[in-house]
This record gives structure tokens, sequence and C-alpha cells, in this order.
């Protein structure tokens, strides 16, 4: 019954709170980004707290979440992947900023500074830094290795993938219909990713790294200019 229902919890409960609040037109109070912050930090850490309550209870060990060292040939080189691919990424985006025309770069500068989930402080970048190793690490293990584990006997290997990544995509909540979609494809393409593995430990790179890296390329736009 402690699977179900934190599975409940993250599968319908979580999800539809995410797209009710980013929905919400009338009296919406408008947080700080540092408050935003502390409360992902908050709600992640609390739904880990449930976790290890919950596995404690059923049994369930680091490995049966997918966290054991990588051993065979395909989660090794996927976790080669991301440790050489995204300082690539990263040097290939600014060689691109670049080379861009000035009036496209300016335009690109324009729309990271309209971004208002993205940190200006040195204190909200050292928050902002906390909050990703919460959602990288603690969404990586409970809609990848936690969902697929307690869903898949019921709905099979890629039943629980696709429940697993529409659960995930659904609590990035909704802006648009382009964001949505993109959301849920991209949950269930990390979900695939994870079933072929075995291993989240990349993933968890992957998840932390890139956020991370595109507010390091930002971070010269994005701090706040003398008067």
């Amino acid at each position: 019954m402690t699977d179900l229902a934190l599975a409940f919890y993250l599968v319908l409960v979580l999800p539809v709170m995410q797209l009710w609040r980013s929905t919400r037109k009338h009296g919406k109070i408008t947080r700080s980004r540092t408050q935003r912050y502390l409360g992902t930090i908050r709600t992640v850490a609390l739904t880990l707290i449930a976790l290890v309550a919950v596995c404690w209870w059923n049994g369930h060990t680091p490995s049966d979440l997918g966290l054991a060292p990588p051993a065979s040939g395909a989660a090794i080189w996927c976790l080669l992947l991301p440790l050489a691919g995204l300082p690539l990424m990263y040097y290939a985006s600014k060689s691109r900023e670049v080379k861009m025309a000035a009036d496209k770069r300016a335009a690109m500068h324009a729309q990271v500074r309209a971004s208002d989930a993205l940190p200006r402080t040195p204190a909200e970048f050292k928050l902002f830094l906390i909050t990703t190793l919460f959602i990288g690490a603690g969404w990586e293990l409970l809609y990848r290795g936690y969902l697929t584990l307690v869903l898949t006997p019921w709905l099979g290997t890629w039943g629980a993938v696709l429940l697993g990544g529409l659960a995930y995509g659904a609590g990035h909540g909704y802006a648009n219909p382009r964001q949505l979609t993109t959301s849920i494809v991209t949950a269930i393409l990390f979900s695939v990713a994870y079933v072929v593995t075995g291993n989240l430990w990349w993933l968890i790179l992957v998840h932390i790294g890139i956020p991370l890296l595109s507010v390091i390329s930002c971070y010269k736009i994005l701090k706040p200019q003398p008067a």
C-alpha cells in the first residue's frame, strides 16, 4: 500500500498541482525567485524523505532504483557521454554566440534577461545550483528509478515508461501546447534511456548538467550591470 500511495502522489497528485498552479490566472501571487527555488527544494526533499521511508518499508534497495555502479558496457559508455558531451556543448554554444550577428546576439540576450526563472544575484546563483542538484537527482530517482520499479508489475515496462513520462512531463506545468508536448516527449525519452541502460547515474548527470551549463553560459548576461 505504501508503494501505491507514493506512486499515486507522483503520477496524479503532484502533476495536477503543478498544472493547476501554472494555469491560474486570477488572484495569482507572484513569488520571488528565492521563494520559488526554496519551494522546489522543499517539495523534492520531502518527497525524497517519503521515498526513503517507503523503500525501507518495502525492502527496495538502491540497485532496484537504478543506483548500482555502472557495470554493463552501455551504462559505462552512457556515463562517459555527459562527462565529455556537456563541456563540448558549452564551448559549442559560446562559439556559436561569438559568431552571431550583433542584432541576433542582442535579441538572444534580451530573451535571456526576460526569463524570470533564471537567477540574477550571486545569492540566487548559489540557490539555483542547490535547486538544480535536488531536481536533477531527486526527480530522476523518483520518476525514473522508483516509478519504473513500482509500475512495471502492473503496466509492464513500456506502460510504466509511458505513464511515468506523462506524469513527469505534466509536472513541469503548462505554458503552451508546445512546451507541454516537449516536456512529455523528453520525459518519455529519459525513461526509455533508463530502461535500456538500467542505470540512473548518467541521466542524473545530464539532468543536472544541462541547466547548470545554460546558466553558466548566460552568467554575464544575467548578473546585475553597474549603473
